[in-house]
């Protein structure tokens, strides 16, 4: 799952690349595309981690799996805002509407904690330090995306993901190779 989330938000980062600095005038939906498939992968991912991150701290695998529940629920619903609006309105232009931003904000939110969770129960083993390690990266990068929607408003939280898209496409890619190389008692 980590592997597909990694290539996808590369994938996402050369579209935004593209929409922003080439003549072309590029949908929105190519770059949305693989940011959506990558948000899912990393939070099915995440799932997929809760045998072992149950094994390191069950309290905190719980709750990790639970907010990984809610924002796949909101990245769901989003996605068919997304969809509707690309197939029956005008798309994604200007500024989003107050519901969609809730639930953007949601997912964020809520991976974040998701992602926070669990790398905590998997840094509190010395085996599985590396992982924990690699998902605390998407939750910096999300918690600053949410500090400067904040302060600077949801625009300037947004565009950061021109450059935080592509630490969290490398972090993920790490994450399935640490994973692959068997450091993670049966996580495969």
């Amino acid at each position: 799952m980590f592997l597909i989330a990694g290539c996808c938000m590369l994938i996402n980062t050369v579209c935004l690349w593209m929409r922003h600095f080439s003549g072309y005038q590029m949908s929105l939906l190519w770059a949305a595309v693989p940011a959506v498939i990558a948000l899912a992968s990393c939070t099915l991912g995440v799932l997929k981690l809760y045998p072992n991150a149950v094994y390191q701290a069950r309290r905190l695998a719980i709750g990790g799996a639970s907010f990984a529940i809610m924002s796949l629920i909101s990245l769901l619903l989003a996605s068919i805002w997304i969809f509707i609006i690309s197939i029956f309105g005008e798309g994604l232009t200007g500024r989003p509407s107050l519901g969609f931003a809730v639930l953007i904000g949601i997912f964020m939110i809520c991976t974040a904690v998701s992602f926070a969770f669990n790398a905590v129960a998997f840094l509190t083993e010395r085996v599985t330090r590396n992982i924990g390690l690699l998902l605390l990266v998407p939750v910096s990068c999300w918690v600053l995306m949410l500090i400067v929607a904040l302060v600077k408003g949801f625009e300037a939280g947004l565009s950061l993901d021109f450059y935080t898209n592509g630490v969290m496409g490398v972090a993920f890619l790490l994450t399935s190779y640490v994973i692959a190389k068997g450091r993670c008692r049966s996580a495969l």
